[in-house]
């Protein structure tokens, strides 16, 4: 059996030499499941950084001129921004799982049948059953989806994000969250997405008839305006301490070379259960994490396996451990679960220097991240 991170490298190696050189003229068509080699479908394994986004940028600018691979590049790149954006803004994220416990207290007619493929919008249904069969959905897909969610079907925009971020192999909070928003027109208030009819006949495989969209929608509006707090990083201590691996940053401990006392993996899979994530998604982190038990144990000769609060305490005390180090965990439910006891134990995050270099550049909107793009492949590319 491949072990995933070798599955990971293979495929980026075979879209590098294959595909790449067209990703820029080709990436928009969604040619269906079948047929993926316009776009990298390596999302998944850098959403957890089964492959980091370094090396992603490596291997793609080692191939190409720099304008061949200037728009695969920026999409790499988006996810990094999508991060530090909502680092400095957490209340979005609150603020957004606030609005899903009141819109979950009712449940409506016109939301069950989105979520099942029964809407009159042909092709909404096509990505609803796509979605929930694969994992996955183009990035084109996933626009048409929202706004035809938010604009056609008139649905709250937060619980489709909800729906993809518990359906999506490569669901990640930063990204998923803030794309919604974006399309709704939040994000950069009055620029909204809207789905057109000629628009997804060009670019689908599968070609519709009479689609009734919404076409002419106005943006929504929100008067909240959220504050940017400055990231802070932890301090690192090694005495006593208790290295814990986890499914969203993979890599991590295959590149960096960690002076700790014991090592083990923390498994927030109950966390995500409780969320209600599918099967699919539930089943693709326990295989990460089931190699992640591996890993640890063939390189530190270790079986600590952290899945509660409970059993974490009980490893703290029997080891004496005076501080836990994992890596940099940004905004989503995991970060969540840890802060409800990271009052009570001494957790610390270890951060990327990519991440913490990038992040400062995510203040504003894409288009200002976008011209530090330079600055980023000299410090870790060229």
């Amino acid at each position: 059996m491949i072990k995933i991170r070798e599955k990971a490298l293979e495929k980026l190696e075979y879209f590098c030499l294959n595909h790449l050189a067209k990703y820029s003229s080709q990436r928009n068509f969604d040619h269906g499941p079948e047929n993926r080699d316009n776009v990298s479908e390596l999302s998944q394994y850098i959403s957890h950084r089964i492959l980091d986004e370094v090396e992603v940028l490596k291997a793609s600018y080692k191939k190409f001129p720099y304008p061949v691979v200037e728009k695969f590049i920026q999409e790499v790149l988006w996810r990094t921004y999508w991060k530090g954006w909502l680092e400095m803004r957490p209340k979005v994220w609150q603020d957004y799982n606030k609005d899903l416990l009141e819109l979950k207290k009712e449940t409506k007619k016109n939301y069950l049948d989105a979520i099942n493929a029964q809407t009159n919008v042909e092709p909404f249904n096509d990505w609803v059953k796509e979605l929930k069969e694969k994992g996955y959905l183009h990035n084109h897909a996933r626009m048409w989806f929202a706004s035809i969610w938010i604009f056609t079907l008139n649905l709250p925009w937060q619980l489709g994000a909800d729906f993809f971020l518990k359906h999506l192999l490569d669901g990640d909070a930063a990204s998923n969250t803030l794309s919604w928003r974006w399309v709704a027109g939040l994000h950069s208030q009055g620029k909204h997405y809207l789905a057109t009819e000629w628009n997804i006949n060009k670019f689908s495989r599968k070609k519709y008839k009479n689609l009734k969209l919404n076409e002419t929608a106005i943006a929504k509006y929100e008067t909240k305006t959220y504050e940017t707090y400055p990231i802070t990083f932890d301090n690192i201590s090694n005495e006593q301490s208790l290295f814990l691996v986890h499914n969203l940053d993979f890599c991590f401990p295959h590149q960096h070379q960690t002076q700790f006392n014991y090592y083990g993996v923390i498994d927030f899979n109950s966390v995500l259960q409780k969320q209600g994530y599918s099967e699919n998604v539930m089943n693709f982190k326990k295989n990460i994490n089931s190699e992640l038990k591996n890993l640890i144990k063939e390189k530190f000769n270790s079986e600590i396996y952290i899945d509660s609060f409970e059993n974490l305490q009980k490893v703290i005390q029997e080891k004496n451990i005076k501080q836990i180090i994992l890596p940099y965990l940004s905004v989503g439910y995991e970060n969540d679960f840890i802060h409800t006891f990271k009052k009570q134990v001494n957790i610390a995050y270890s951060v990327r220097d990519y991440d913490r270099y990038c992040w400062q550049f995510a203040t504003k909107g894409y288009f200002k991240f976008k011209e530090q793009i330079p600055k980023v492949l000299t410090k870790f590319i060229i």
